[in-house]
């Protein structure tokens, strides 16, 4: 997920000091992990959680590279949600700007999120079209890597590969559905405008962001049926 284009805390142009180093915020795990607690019933599952960072991984760097590749400047890469561990290097002069960028991991495994700053709205809307469907590139190109190269890996590294690849099929099929603040919200959004020439105001894009938040509440935790039957489609379709 790209800030901009995602729920409205996140539209905030706020720009934070940076902190060079390692630094923990205990508060974000202990929340994190009580969220967590509360959806998922205390259910774990380190193997499947350590397959869907590297994806959701894959996802966000998807959403930097396109954002640096129009000039952007990214203030943090998080891969999870309430982020308690983080790293940011010390930059150097005349270093690479990947040493500008926080790298953090949170404690719910939901997603992750991209932070730019200043905001991308400034970018052209086709511009912001491709960084918001970076993430869902870099994914779809995942799954397409794997899908034609593991009939000829062994079988050892195939079956390590094997859920990388079905999890960026589905992180991709998720964060493309038509929803605001999901990626294809923010896709339709720059559409809109490539068609029209005009931005959805902001008024229009908070309500979207929040109706988008309680849909994704019923697509995930309420009627998870209804997602199911989409990945099914999608999983027939292709295998």
């Amino acid at each position: 997920m790209s800030n901009d284009d995602k729920m409205p805390i996140e539209e905030r142009n706020v720009v934070v000091e940076p902190q060079d180093g390692i630094t923990f915020k205990w508060v974000n795990f202990a929340l994190g992990v009580a969220v967590y607690i509360m959806l998922f019933e205390g259910s774990f599952d380190c193997e499947f959680l350590l397959y869907l960072a590297i994806v959701v991984i894959i996802h966000e760097l998807g959403h930097v590279v396109m954002g640096k590749t129009f000039g952007c400047v990214i203030r943090e890469m998080q891969v999870f949600f309430f982020p308690f561990v983080s790293y940011k290097p010390n930059p150097v002069l005349n270093g690479s700007s990947w040493r500008d960028i926080k790298w953090s991991l949170g404690a719910l495994p939901l997603g992750g999120v991209t932070l730019f700053s200043p905001s991308i709205q400034d970018k052209e809307a086709w511009q912001r079209l491709l960084i918001s469907a970076g993430g869902v590139l870099f994914n779809i190109a995942t799954f397409l890597l794997l899908y034609f190269t593991l009939p000829f890996l062994p079988a050892g590294c195939s079956d390590w590969l094997q859920p990388v690849m079905v999890l960026s099929l589905v992180l991709a099929v998720l964060n493309i559905l038509p929803i605001y603040p999901l990626d294809g919200g923010a896709i339709v959004f720059a559409l809109f405008e490539i068609i029209t020439g005009r931005k959805p105001s902001p008024t229009f894009t908070r309500l979207c962001g929040w109706i988008g938040f309680i849909l994704i509440i019923l697509f995930f935790w309420v009627f998870p049926e209804w997602l199911n039957g989409i990945l099914e489609s999608v999983f027939r379709a292709i295998f």
